[in-house]
């Protein structure tokens, strides 16, 4: 269960936050007055629900993709992993439409350069903030997830997929007389869970 008075202390920290990183974010609240805001382009509150009680939620646009968890610090998390992502698509496309409008040899303006270059710092910003912050890895690839997902604990990853994810630390190279497997780590199983709570989908 959300404490209220800590959840809305913890906002306005957040709030504090995203802005000093050079993200625009609003804390407000609605006419009932429960709080809502605004953090770069997405937005969401707090809601409530029988049987489920206090949560947050992040949507964006037109309430799709909606987002909701009752842990502050996966909210915290999964907000900015987004945000970052949103603002390396800004980089590319202010750099794909200046190249759709005046072609690729031609030198950027030294202010769409920089406009350019500063989503880009802003998500590493981001993606800084959130790499040690004890939430499990958001896998992003979906075809990894579902690889991970249905992982038979004596399955050897022999390809390009299998080193990345060695390399991530979500699968461990084992080694036993007359066999070699690749197990999924405890950070592999953290992992999957967590994506799979993110992406509303049941592990059963």
């Amino acid at each position: 269960m959300l404490d209220l008075e800590q959840l809305l202390s913890d906002l306005r920290d957040l709030e504090h936050e995203l802005n000093s990183m050079g993200v625009e974010a609003v804390l407000d609240e609605r006419d009932d007055g429960m709080p809502e805001f605004h953090f770069g382009e997405f937005g969401g509150g707090l809601s409530w629900w029988v049987n489920k009680g206090f949560y947050l939620t992040i949507w964006a646009g037109n309430l799709s993709d909606v987002y909701d968890t009752n842990i502050f610090r996966e909210f915290r998390h999964e907000l900015m992993r987004r945000l970052a992502d949103q603002y390396e698509g800004k980089a590319q496309d202010t750099r794909d439409t200046w190249g759709r409008l005046c072609g690729d040899d031609t030198p950027m303006p030294a202010n769409l350069a920089e406009k350019a270059d500063e989503y880009e710092r802003v998500a590493e910003r981001l993606h800084d903030a959130i790499r040690d912050d004890g939430v499990p890895v958001f896998i992003d690839n979906f075809a990894d997830f579902k690889l991970l997902r249905q992982h038979d604990p004596r399955d050897l990853l022999t390809d390009v997929t299998g080193q990345r994810l060695r390399d991530m630390g979500l699968v461990e190279r084992k080694y036993c007389p007359g066999d070699v497997f690749d197990e999924l780590t405890d950070k592999g199983r953290a992992a999957v869970e967590y994506t799979a709570r993110t992406m509303g989908i049941s592990l059963n």
